[in-house]
């Protein structure tokens, strides 16, 4: 019995996908990917349903079902299972999607009630939606379906409406007419201007959605202006770039923007996905940005993901590096994690390391993460660094958290720490977090 329910679960999950894709899919066209080829036209496609003209032949059963569309065929699926999804109508449609008890049932409803939108009745199926009660993904995806299909309508709702809609319309309206979008958004009225970082926000990600390369010169031309956030949108454009192609071509993508803070952006997004799946990889891809300090949180983010599977390797990859930020912060990040895993690991590992700045790296950062399990042992660790400013660092660090954990031993201990007086200050007087 549960093979058998295991099988029902992955049909119907299956199904949800296609289903889900269908729905929406007929309702954009975007075109998304590494490529990032923009559409000929930004005005969004017509949805047209074309399983509906395709009619089985009741003589022929085996033709009829190898005719219909893949959602057809796993809709007929979990009909058989939870019962014919049929409803007609957007009431009983809504009440099928928000209400009925199957959540299979719900979500084959609401792909349906997503479906049938249109710019007539969209306000229709909303007031549903409020009357009968939602959870918070059917209410971000019909705001994003409803400014996809009349952007204008939608916006001027969202503008108005109390609730939180107005992000998710922004959204579909960029992926659905990028022109439209931006140009209200460089009009944005005075009643918006408070949340306009947001409302950005949504548009690139909109953008995003539609051609990786809109979004991309978008943002750039953005930087050149002086926006803020340009680092954190083209982080939103790495997370699309992500979802629609592996890492290693996300990784070419960061790779054809200039050096600087937006590239290490991106690249930082892509490190954990692109070392979780191959982290030799992964560094290959960041070696040759290394030295630079736009590559300081990628290096960290392969180190956090590499050093969970192989330490050793990880941390022999870290002394390859340049001599930099990018190497100490690696450094400090690996033994940090190395130490929560198997301290005894990376305490052998280090006492084989010669004295270096290397080793006084890879020594803070295990005395910085030891400190929270023997804060005793982490202050012995921390006075073997030979950078008389690291270790201080580190001391410091190590003696906080003595003081928390055992204050009369930690007083004492300063006592004879022979740290300067105005260290010993920053121990004794810091914040109680």
């Amino acid at each position: 019995m549960k093979i058998l329910n295991r099988t029902w679960i992955t049909h119907g999950t299956w199904a949800l996908a296609a289903i889900g894709t269908f729905g929406l899919g007929s309702l954009l066209n975007p075109t998304s990917g590494i490529s990032g080829n923009s559409d000929a036209s930004d005005s969004p496609t017509g949805n047209t349903n074309s399983s509906a003209s395709r009619s089985s032949d009741p003589a022929n059963p085996i033709r009829g079902r190898a005719e219909r569309q893949p959602s057809e065929r796993n809709e007929s699926l979990l009909a058989g299972i939870f019962g014919n999804n049929s409803a007609t109508g957007i009431t009983a449609l809504a009440q099928q999607a928000l209400r009925d008890p199957n959540q299979i049932t719900r979500r084959l409803a609401f792909s349906r009630l997503l479906e049938s939108m249109t710019p007539e009745n969209a306000t229709t199926i909303r007031a549903q939606l409020v009357t009968l009660g939602h959870d918070p993904d059917q209410w971000r995806d019909f705001h994003y379906a409803w400014g996809a299909i009349d952007g204008q309508a939608a916006f001027e709702h969202a503008a108005a409406s109390p609730e939180q809609d107005l992000n998710d319309t922004m959204t579909g309206w960029a992926a659905a007419n990028p022109t439209a979008a931006l140009a209200m958004l460089e009009n944005l009225p005075e009643a918006l201007q408070g949340q306009r970082n947001q409302i950005i926000a949504s548009v690139v990600g909109g953008l995003a959605d539609r051609s990786l390369s809109t979004a991309t010169d978008y943002v750039l031309e953005l930087a050149q202006k002086g926006e803020g956030q340009a680092s954190n949108l083209m982080d939103i454009i790495a997370q699309q770039a992500l979802r629609g192609d592996s890492p290693e071509a996300a990784s070419l993508w960061s790779d054809s923007l200039p050096d600087g803070p937006l590239k290490g952006a991106a690249m930082s997004r892509i490190a954990v996905s692109y070392a979780r799946r191959d982290p030799e990889a992964a560094a290959a891809w960041v070696q040759r940005h290394a030295s630079e300090d736009y590559a300081i949180r990628t290096i960290q983010g392969i180190t956090g993901q590499w050093i969970a599977q192989n330490p050793q390797a990880a941390v022999g990859w870290l002394e390859t590096l340049p001599e930099g930020n990018g190497q100490t912060a690696g450094l400090k990040t690996a033994f940090n994690d190395w130490e929560d895993r198997d301290p005894a690991g990376a305490a052998e590992y280090l006492l084989g390391m010669p004295s270096s700045p290397t080793r006084d790296s890879s020594i803070s950062g295990f005395a910085n993460g030891y400190a929270w399990q023997n804060p005793e042992l982490a202050i012995q660790w921390a006075g073997s660094i030979s950078d008389a400013d690291l270790r201080q660092q580190s001391l410091t660090h190590a003696g906080r958290i003595f003081l928390r954990q055992n204050p009369a031993a930690a007083r004492t201990w300063l006592q004879s720490s022979e740290l300067p007086p105005e260290v010993q200050q920053q121990i004794l007087n810091a914040p109680n977090r």
